[in-house]
């Protein structure tokens, strides 16, 4: 409060210069505090103060785009700025700071992740190699880490993303709590339950789901990351009365925003525990049919929500159409994003074993990142696909799933599990109900006999059912019946469908 009536004494009195020491050393927490009396002070300055003190035009800029999408600064505010900077012998950090985040907003804006990726290193060195405590750099930097992280999150570098929040978390609790350091915790919890580290989250959200803010609000542009990482984090609970539930806070705003990818992906969880499927099959289709490179096969929106897309597809039994979406060129080969859903598909044509062969790759080709069968879906997965190939799980597979579950609260892994591993991991899991939704039926292998596999061959060369006689040297009659077994065994329903399901 002593910063308000700091500032409100000195708007009253015109005391200008007192105006900017406390812009120099506050300005974002006004802005997130008392924007009014902010708007009121920039109103209230005269138009040649602002000419001598050019780094508070910058924030009467900011102060401005907070109304608008992303928050995107007018160019002639950035350009006149940035001339000021370069026309410095020695600019201050914050100031060239300043630029580059106002470059990387406009790239983020555009959907230039990976340029946005690139210029965040820029940023980190700058406040790597810079002096640490200058006058207000601690009211700065949580709002450049912020928009640092979500740049290397939508890039996909969740372990950048991470660092960044986590940077910006520190930086705003070094002395007083910043008022964007909540927002940063919300942000890091994001990260968490992309990863399915959701005891993690958990432990850095407040246990009140906070007000929502109105647009034209600092909040109201930060708050959709703590909304989302409570939607996945009741997912994973199964919990899905509340997960839907709190999807209904989850504005156009959010969905046109940079995380509006994330809400789809919420919703596909919902549905697959739900119902509801073919609408999301709808919507994801549109959306990256019109998403351009916000949702192309090489960012992290475009990877999740084709492997989301993917598993709609094969909980409503279309592995064709699903086959088709994971087979996408450039799709990002994210830890995790794409092995799950293909291994999901392997075992359902009944081929656990390049299912475990899916889940084990990478192992020692990237020891950076952590093996997707040791992450809890992954883990049950592998545990799902052991059984299949072998009749048995062994006790090691089995911990390692049970343990990954209850370690990271992500008891909605569960639903990859075959009905036969559920027997054996449930008791295990500290889940209170075994009412475990179950969005995918997994198949047996089928063990075609060698006659079958003539009918499957003849059926393959030739598209007449005289033809596939005349190979087999029987009666059409004959034949007919023997593709009919064949469909009943392979659980097709077409000529196409039982030439691709016998593929095996």
């Amino acid at each position: 409060m002593h910063r308000t009536r700091a500032l409100q004494h000195a708007l009253d009195h015109e005391e200008w210069e007192s105006v900017d020491e406390l812009l120099n050393a506050n300005f974002y927490r006004y802005l997130a505090t008392e924007p009014a009396l902010l708007n009121r002070v920039f109103d209230a300055l005269p138009e040649e103060w602002f000419d001598a003190h050019p780094r508070h035009a910058m924030s009467a800029a900011i102060a401005a785009a907070v109304g608008r999408p992303g928050m995107v600064l007018s160019r002639d505010s950035v350009t006149a700025f940035r001339r000021w900077v370069e026309s410095q012998p020695t600019p201050a950090a914050r100031d060239v700071l300043g630029v580059q985040q106002a470059e990387l907003r406009e790239l983020l804006a555009h959907g230039w992740y990976q340029n946005a990726s690139r210029l965040v290193d820029g940023i980190l060195h700058t406040i790597r190699t810079g002096p640490q405590c200058p006058q207000g750099l601690g009211d700065v930097m949580p709002s450049v880490l912020l928009r640092c992280g979500l740049a290397k999150l939508l890039a996909a570098n969740l372990t950048a993303a991470a660092e960044c929040f986590a940077d910006a978390v520190r930086w705003g609790t070094l002395t007083e709590e910043h008022p964007l350091a909540p927002y940063a915790r919300e942000h890091l919890a994001l990260v968490h339950a992309l990863e399915e580290r959701y005891t993690d989250a958990v432990a850095l959200l407040s246990p009140e789901t906070p007000a929502l803010r109105r647009p034209g609000t600092l909040q109201y542009h930060y708050e959709p990351a703590g909304i989302l990482a409570r939607v996945l984090i009741s997912t994973a609970a199964l919990d899905v009365d509340a997960a839907a539930e709190q999807l209904q806070h989850i504005d156009d705003a959010i969905v046109e925003g940079d995380l509006g990818w994330v809400a789809m992906h919420a919703r596909t969880r919902v549905a697959l525990m739900r119902g509801g499927q073919w609408d999301l099959i709808h919507r994801i289709n549109t959306l990256l049919a019109t998403g351009s490179n916000r949702t192309s096969p090489e960012t992290i929106a475009g990877s999740v929500l084709r492997a989301d897309l993917a598993g709609l597809y094969q909980s409503v039994d279309d592995l064709r159409a699903a086959d088709s979406v994971l087979g996408s060129a450039g799709l990002l080969d994210r830890p995790g994003s794409l092995v799950i859903p293909l291994a999901r598909q392997a075992l359902l044509r009944g081929k656990p074993k390049q299912a475990l062969s899916l889940l084990r790759q990478n192992e020692h080709t990237r020891p950076e990142t952590t093996p997707s069968r040791h992450l809890p879906t992954g883990a049950v997965l592998y545990a799902t696909a052991e059984l299949a190939a072998s009749g048995d799980v062994s006790p090691t597979t089995l911990q390692l799933a049970a343990t990954a579950v209850n370690h990271h609260g992500a008891y909605s892994a569960l639903t990859h599990a075959s009905r036969g591993l559920r027997e054996r991991i449930l008791p295990l899991t500290s889940l209170d109900s075994a009412a475990i939704p179950e969005p995918w039926s997994y198949r047996d292998r089928a063990k075609l006999t060698p006659r079958e596999r003539e009918v499957l061959a003849a059926l393959h060369a030739h598209a007449t059912i005289n033809d596939v006689a005349a190979a087999l040297h029987v009666s059409p009659n004959t034949a007919k019946t023997h593709v009919r077994a064949l469909y009943r065994k392979l659980g097709a329903h077409s000529r196409e469908e039982v030439l691709w399901l016998g593929q095996l």
